[in-house]
């Protein structure tokens, strides 16, 4: 029977749309029985082949129309791959001239990703199946060029991967494992930045810190430019679970994970999973901290330390197991500021049209404890920079303000001198500010060690990322005309905003140093008054004050 016009143009609209034609004609491999089964995006994993599925289909824009680009970090074995490929098929297939390109990280992987993809081609239902065309290149589904585009599935490992024209969509998978994941996309940017409704996803586990997969996490997850940026823990796969057998006490790490992610979603029959992989593989036997990074909790833990850094690993522990907020720029206040308490604020200025952000950074300082409070960082022009530096001084309590003085610090500094800020930070008689050389970066450096294993305690997510791939700038970065001169951007470092927040972390420390030495006022609160108390009664009040505070927890 003839569809009419209206009919054929609904069906195809249909087969477009790959939330649509998959659930309805999808079949796919099934990870868990081998076996063929009708595609369901939520047969192994909770939420994450769902969010790949609205992405392709309902595809966020930016307020120039332009599409966004998906960066996806999430553990292992919960399909991220095929489904990114999967959700590509229906594009292709009914799109004519659609070009999609798939860079895996091996060969044996782009050779099972096309296989897969052959499958769900050869399982579609026959009288909807686009017809294909006979192609000598390997890897690639070519479809007839009136009714659909090509499917192209290429290799990273020999690193610079170019893909030689412009797609409309591409795959990066397993982007950490690939040969030179920013060498290739350095070549691969310009083929698609201009395009205004290509598709992009790009999707791995997490792997080392200050990676070239890491840095590319941490932009995306900033939202700037086309990023769009989702985590899911590894509890979101379905899989990820066994029997919690009832004859089992939970040790005193799974109770600390079900303080920290319980809200969440961790159960007991995800511990149950991890003590199964921890006493199968032998590798997380050994190291039972590479769990987290194959099956993260969060995107913040995940990350293996990595000796590249200048800020050593066990600096970061404490907070790294402490609650932080979610950054939201350009500016936050994480408290409001207190009667009698003394501020510094650490200035990292920029001047106009440069490529890093400017920053400030401002810390409650008391002996033993220095606490961020704020914080602010985007690219802006010194002008209105001094104006939001000089009202936030003001409004906490005149705090005492370090501007790094070299080069566009001065215009800072001048401006605040003229509209009369009364504590300016000063290095010398008549020398406002803090002047960076070789010998004070190492000092800097070392004091903000220093206050990581000790006083700093931060509220603020974003710091402690940039923290975690921090590689000292001001010592290896290399200027513009140096990049101009050698014609290719330099790979001993990242684009200069990654690391705003930390030099103007540093500079705030450089104020909390200075400050008179001021004791943290103590509240009822915190004080048990034991009078006449026996030893057994002292030990009973301690244990019940702990109790009561792990309970705060769950509720």
């Amino acid at each position: 029977m003839a569809l009419s016009t209206a009919q054929a143009q609904q069906l195809l609209a249909t087969l477009r749309s790959p939330a649509k034609a998959l659930k309805a004609f999808g079949q796919v491999h099934d990870q868990k029985t081998s076996e063929f089964v009708k595609f369901d995006p939520t047969r192994i994993t909770h939420n994450m082949q769902n969010e790949l599925l609205d992405y392709a289909t309902n595809t966020p824009r930016t307020a120039e129309g332009q599409t966004k680009f998906l960066t996806l970090l999430t553990a292992r074995q919960m399909g991220k791959s095929l489904t990114s490929e999967y959700v590509c098929y229906p594009k292709a297939a009914y799109n004519p001239g659609w070009d999609h390109v798939c860079i895996a990280d091996t060969r044996d992987r782009a050779d099972y990703l096309h296989k897969r993809v052959h499958h769900l081609h050869q399982k579609w239902p026959h009288q909807l199946r686009t017809r294909t065309m006979t192609s000598r290149e390997s890897r690639q589904l070519t479809f007839r060029p009136t009714e659909g585009g090509k499917m192209r599935i290429l290799s990273g490992e020999a690193g610079a991967v170019g893909i030689g024209q412009s797609p409309d969509s591409f795959h990066a998978s397993e982007c950490a494992f690939w040969a030179d994941f920013a060498g290739s996309m350095f070549l691969i940017w310009p083929s698609m930045v201009n395009r205004d409704h290509a598709l992009a996803i790009f999707e791995c586990t997490p792997w080392e810190a200050k990676s070239d997969w890491h840095d590319h996490c941490l932009e995306a997850k900033k939202g700037t430019s086309r990023h769009i940026y989702k985590f899911f823990p590894f509890w979101d796969g379905k899989l990820n679970i066994r029997a919690w057998n009832p004859n089992w006490i939970v040790d005193n790490e799974e109770e600390a994970l079900l303080l920290k992610y319980g809200k969440a979603g961790l159960t007991l029959e995800n511990l149950a999973f991890r003590r199964f992989m921890l006493g199968i593989d032998a590798q997380l036997r050994r190291k039972p901290e590479l769990f987290g990074v194959f099956y993260p909790f969060d995107d913040l833990t995940c990350w293996i330390a990595s000796a590249a850094g200048a800020i050593p690993n066990h600096a970061l522990e404490r907070h790294l197991e402490a609650e932080l907020v979610k950054w939201e720029a350009p500016y936050m206040e994480y408290e409001a500021p207190e009667h009698d308490a003394l501020y510094a604020i650490g200035v990292d200025p920029s001047g106009h049209a440069a490529r890093d952000h400017a920053s400030f950074q401002v810390l409650k300082v008391y002996d033993g404890e220095w606490t961020q409070v704020a914080s602010f960082a985007t690219n802006i022009d010194p002008l209105a920079f001094s104006r939001k530096l000089d009202e936030v001084g003001r409004y906490y309590n005149n705090a005492s303000v370090v501007v790094e003085s070299n080069g566009v610090g001065q215009s800072v500094i001048a401006l605040l001198r003229e509209w009369d800020y009364p504590n300016l930070y000063y290095e010398k008689k008549r020398k406002p500010g803090f002047t960076t050389t070789a010998k004070s970066i190492d000092m800097t450096l070392g004091h903000l060690v220093d206050g990581l294993l000790d006083e700093l305690v931060l509220n603020d997510d974003d710091t402690l990322e940039q923290l975690q791939s921090y590689r000292n700038d001001k010592q290896v970065e290399e200027n513009p005309n140096s990049e101009i001169v050698r014609g290719k951007i330099s790979k001993k470092r990242r684009p200069r905003h990654h690391w705003d927040k930390i030099s103007a972390l540093q500079m705030a420390i450089v104020g909390a140093r200075a400050l008179p030495r001021r004791y943290k006022p103590t509240s009822e609160d915190n004080v048990i008054l034991l009078g006449k108390y026996t030893y057994n009664e002292r030990l009973e009040l301690f244990k019940n004050k702990g109790r009561k505070k792990r309970e705060k927890y769950w509720i």
